[in-house]
């Protein structure tokens, strides 16, 4: 729905509004054309809308102010007292207020959205560099969605191209290796892949099993190596044992055959008794008889008798010791010959393990059963040792060399796997990223090719026949964010206008791709504000941009275009446009003490109507209010017509001068059909001739001796009892040449006659009669 319009503005404190300024805007009008001079304040009520809208006063931006919030509020106003409230016609209001350095809206919902254009911006619309003219259109053609997706789509077709080149060196790499072991292979009959790929396929576990049994058979006959010195030694020390142990039980005989035949069990009972006095000291009776006679030093005299059986003792201590070393000797030797006779079978075993193995060399003579073959049998095979150790090396070697075969070969079939499915995949990948691009593309150039047909439909009507028309608008496709305009000019497309349009070209230029964006967006909620873009144009070409705009407006919900050129005021503030009357706004000079000062806003025929209808009405200002309507009217007909009027200095006709210029032929010519209802509500038309009011004004003006005097000059006091029905004359023929909301008739579209916006108005003859020329 779109938003409603426009009733009123009002600034307090902003910019050069010293005082509060109201400024009303006609129901149904939606261009307003803001006229002053220089320093009027034009640019105030602009910066309103801007404050309004985008918290912001564009038109202190680029001139090195730096931060120009604290040059918002009017001098000696403080920042508080800013503020900008826009009433509209569903009595919407909606306030804006600067709060410490910031603009809030109240409500926020009801805040406006304006479009600002000022001269500075049409230098970044057209002259600036394509990637800052990007910046102007980017709300309306990115896609950041589809360009993030895009993106990614990019990379991964990176990412794979270069994954693709990976796979394809390590393929390259890995055949290389191969042919390499194919050659150190003695170049085999087959192929270097079908070669290395057989050989890839052979078991590993029959070599490592291989070299497992070498190393058990090495080991094995490493315990055998010293068998028979150890077992030599353990013999030896088993018979000096022996030896010893005879000859200690010798001596050890001899010393009891020195005494008592009983002497050994003597000393046995001696020895057992001391042991027993040792704990029990000083017993009170034999512990053996249970006699108390002897009982006393008992230990004493078992001492000494086992002191004289010293060398007995010794001889015996000697004899067991020399025993018990024989044992342990015999022990050690049937351990060793135990242990000998299993690494034996383990040897046994571990040599039965190579069989499969022919090359190996083996012994020539089983192991012998019995321990005494064992050194000559390692005598006979102590060469064996070695070439096992050389046949598990070689083995070790060869499995490495088949492990690196064998991934060069998976290697190779996978990197070339890898790259096949990346060549198929790519292409894909590639043609779906072309289809992206491509459909980002026809979305963008569709947008641009439609901004660029309304930028070239607007252009035309500003200047038509001047073959300008043809605007284009495109991405750089080798660039980014980087926007081409070109027009047609000399017969060649695709030119820079910035290097063959003059200035107000350009200017005009700039203004059309500004209602061709804001008319993407939402315009039935845009208030459009020109400041002043149109400076550089001529008055022909001013004019027809203004009958643009006005056609053009109520797409927006308000259009607001200010300008200072004098004729401005001396076109539209009659609404002299072929697409109807617009709202015209005049300021006074602004002042320290005032600030913006509105000369007028409402049209000067409702003026006149009103001071006519007034009771009583005030001679005087229906004099000043009439004389002003008279020669709007008076000006309109001798321009339309091409009535000759003479020059003067000043520049500025008197009445008799544009009364004269209608001269009979023409006057009698003249005639408005005014569109109207009959009694059943039919659509008919009245017309109306206009000699009448002519003549009445010519008979005045003779009578007053008023024919050279200039409008400004005509008063009450100069027409005397003719003032009131001078301002009734003139209400009279003003209201049948201008509809008050259709305006003049200044369209010869039918061949006819003139007419106005949908011919409420129809002026007669098409062209001055003949005779009036004469």
């Amino acid at each position: 729905m779109s938003a409603a319009g426009l009733r009123k503005l009002t600034i307090e404190s902003l910019r050069g509004a010293v005082l509060p300024f109201s400024l009303p805007f006609e129901p149904g009008r939606k261009l307003t054309l803001l006229y002053g001079e220089n320093g009027s304040g034009k640019s105030t009520i602009c910066d309103a809308f801007d404050f309004l809208g985008n918290g912001s006063v564009g038109s202190l931006d680029g001139r090195g102010l730096g931060k120009t919030s604290k040059y918002w509020p009017t001098v000696g106003k403080k920042p508080a007292d800013v503020a900008v409230t826009l009433e509209a016609l569903d009595n919407t209001i909606c306030r804006a207020s600067l709060v410490k350095g910031e603009v809030l809206t109240s409500p926020a919902a009801a805040r406006p959205r304006v479009e600002m254009l000022r001269r500075s911006q049409i230098l970044g619309l057209i002259e600036a560099k394509p990637a800052e003219r990007y910046e102007a259109i980017r709300r309306f053609i990115d896609v950041p969605g589809v360009e993030a997706s895009e993106g990614a789509l990019r990379q991964l077709v990176r990412d794979l191209s270069q994954a693709r080149e990976l796979a394809a060196t390590r393929a390259q790499e890995n055949l290389a290796a191969i042919r390499e072991f194919w050659e150190a292979a003695g170049k085999p009959r087959l192929a270097p892949m079908v070669w290395a790929e057989a050989e890839a396929r052979r078991d590993p576990a029959g070599a490592d099993a291989e070299v497992a049994a070498l190393a058990r058979t090495q080991a094995a006959y490493a315990r055998l190596g010293d068998a028979p010195a150890r077992l030599k030694a353990a013999r030896d020390a088993a018979r000096t044992a022996q030896q010893a142990a005879a000859s200690a039980r010798t001596r050890a005989e001899a010393a009891v055959s020195t005494l008592a035949a009983d002497a050994g069990e003597l000393v046995g009972v001696l020895e057992a008794a001391r042991a027993y006095l040792g704990k029990h000291p000083e017993p009170s009776v034999c512990p053996l008889c249970e006699g108390a006679a002897r009982a006393a030093g008992l230990e004493a005299r078992i001492t000494d008798r086992l002191n004289a059986f010293g060398e007995f003792r010794a001889a015996q201590g000697e004899a067991r010791t020399a025993a018990g070393d024989a044992q342990r000797t015999e022990q050690h030797l049937a351990a060793l010959e135990a242990e000998t006779a299993q690494s034996m079978q383990d040897c046994r075993q571990a040599i039965a393990g190579l069989a499969g193995m022919a090359e190996i060399a083996r012994p020539a003579a089983p192991l012998p059963a019995a321990l005494d073959g064992l050194e000559a049998w390692l005598r006979a095979s102590a060469h064996l040792p070695g070439a096992w150790k050389q046949a598990e090396a070689f083995r070790q070697t060869n499995r490495q060399s088949v492990g690196a075969l064998r991934r060069a070969v998976e290697t190779c079939a996978a990197s070339a796997q890898a790259q096949h499915d990346l060549d198929v995949q790519l292409p894909r990948l590639t043609r779906a990223l072309e289809i992206v691009e491509e459909e980002r593309r026809h979305f963008t150039d569709a947008i641009l090719a439609g901004i660029a047909g309304e930028v070239g439909r607007l252009y035309a009507l500003v200047h038509p026949g001047e073959g300008l028309d043809r605007i284009s608008l495109a991405l750089d496709a080798h660039k980014r964010a980087s926007l081409e305009i070109g027009a047609s000019f000399g017969g060649e497309l695709g030119t820079p206008p910035q290097a063959y349009f003059s200035a107000s070209h350009l200017d005009t230029l700039g203004v059309c791709v500004f209602l061709a964006l804001a008319a993407l967006d939402n315009p039935e909620e845009t208030i459009l504000v020109l400041d002043d873009v149109l400076a550089s144009a001529d008055e022909a070409h001013m004019e027809r941009l203004v009958e643009m705009l006005n056609v053009e407006a109520p797409k927006f919900r308000h259009c607001l275009v200010s300008a200072h050129a004098r004729p401005w005021k001396d076109k539209f503030r009659w609404g002299w446009l072929k697409t109807g009357p617009c709202h015209f706004v005049e300021l006074s000079t602004w002042t320290e003490a005032r600030g913006l000062m509105l000369i007028r806003s409402v049209p000067g025929v409702e003026r006149l109507r009103a001071l006519l209808a007034a009771k009583p009405p005030d001679p005087e200002r229906v004099c000043a209010t009439a004389s002003v309507v008279l020669e709007a009217a008076l000006a309109f007909l001798a321009e339309l017509y091409g009535c000759p009027l003479p020059r003067r200095p000043d520049g500025r006709a008197t009445l008799g001068d544009l009364l004269t210029a209608i001269d009979p032929a023409l006057r009698a010519a003249l005639q408005v059909e005014v569109l109207g209802v009959d009694a059943g509500g039919a659509a008919v038309y009245q017309t109306r001739g206009l000699a009448a009011s002519l003549d009445a004004l010519t008979r005045i003006a003779q009578a007053r001796n008023l024919q050279g005097s200039p409008f400004g000059a005509l008063s009450a006091t100069a027409l005397g009892t003719e003032a009131l029905g001078f301002g009734q004359h003139t209400l009279a023929l003003i209201e049948l040449l201008a509809d008050p909301q259709a305006g003049w008739p200044r369209n010869r579209a039918s061949g006819q006659y003139w007419a106005n916006v949908g011919e409420t108005r129809r002026l007669q003859p098409l062209e001055r009669p003949s005779s009036a020329l004469r």
